[in-house]
């Protein structure tokens, strides 16, 4: 299986909040809340975000020793937020920017709006041309935008 595809199975056991939701981050597999993350990008399966696994398991992802245990949700995309037309294109812009094509790196998480690092955000899913896309805004930036 290959490394898109993995992160797709993995990706689709989430149960996605169609609310923006203000958190940590978790690993993408074990849960195990973090301030610094192994960060891959999918985009296949009507997905386009990244994903973030702690040490561990990164490595197991790695050494292809990962195994997806728990079950695929259903993902129904029309329970997710209609943002007014100036949020969509925010979202959008941010989405366009993105260099997918990157390696993986290992980082602390950085506000998709104002680039400052930070250890929680407001994680956001959004529907943008029916894919599932999930931007994350620094409390100030998501105050402002308005996901408070």
């Amino acid at each position: 299986m290959g490394k898109q595809d993995f992160l797709l199975r993995i990706v689709k056991t989430w149960n996605l909040n169609p609310k923006p939701e203000y958190r940590g981050f978790r690993c993408a597999d074990c849960q195990k809340y973090m301030k610094k993350a192994w960060h891959y990008w999918l985009n296949k399966g009507g997905y386009k975000s990244p994903v973030h696994f702690c040490s561990k398991c990164n490595k197991d992802f790695e050494l292809d020793r990962l195994e997806v245990k728990k079950p695929t949700l259903k993902v129904n995309k029309s329970k997710f937020l209609k943002f007014p037309r100036n949020i969509s294109l925010k979202l959008k812009e941010i989405v366009d920017k993105w260099n997918i094509k990157t390696r993986p790196a290992y980082k602390v998480f950085a506000c998709d709006n104002c680039a400052e690092n930070m250890h929680k955000a407001y994680h956001v899913w959004a529907v943008q041309e029916k894919i599932l896309t999930e931007t994350h805004f620094c409390k100030q930036c998501g105050d402002k935008i308005g996901f408070k």
